[in-house]
């Protein structure tokens, strides 16, 4: 193959991943089932989701109790509109602030030489501490998310041109 071709064939494939609408519902699809699944044990137990927190030392102690209720519902009714197909953008755009602050607080934390446990997916307190490492994982779920904006945007701006 030479070396025209494979750009050819890169950029071809560059076009497909920045167009595909099936590439849109499988990551609107994804991600909100990542969100879903993160809320569901800060839904059932948010006192220890408040404790953890409370642990990153990052919000002050008056405002915690609230932010783990709230947290945990926006994960909850993000999740539903993507994986229903419901204020797509705004719900990625949402998702993508979210994993944005969830690197912030974890990098906060870490450069304090806070140990501690995430709360990601479990409130377990006995769960393992995070570390540098953990930051990929939410890099990578950062990036589908930025994914997932970018061609919801794309796909609600060729809808709104396709229909004048």
């Amino acid at each position: 193959m030479s070396i025209k071709a494979a750009r050819m064939s890169f950029r071809s494939i560059l076009h497909y991943l920045g167009n595909s609408r099936s590439l849109l519902t499988m990551l609107r699809i994804g991600v909100g089932l990542v969100f879903i699944y993160a809320s569901i044990d800060k839904v059932v137990h948010p006192d220890q989701f408040a404790e953890i927190m409370e642990d990153y030392g990052i919000l002050p102690n008056a405002v915690v109790n609230l932010a783990a209720l709230w947290l945990a519902w926006i994960e909850v009714v993000l999740g539903v509109c993507l994986i229903a197909g419901v204020w797509v953008k705004a719900a990625a755009l949402m998702v993508t602030g979210l994993a944005v602050t969830f690197i912030v607080g974890l990098s906060i934390a870490f450069t304090h030489g806070v140990g501690l446990h995430c709360g990601c997916f479990s409130t377990d307190p006995g769960g393992d501490a995070r570390t540098w490492i953990s930051l990929w994982q939410e890099g990578l779920l950062l990036l589908a998310c930025v994914w997932l904006t970018v061609l919801a945007v794309r796909d609600g701006t060729r809808r709104t041109t396709d229909a004048v």
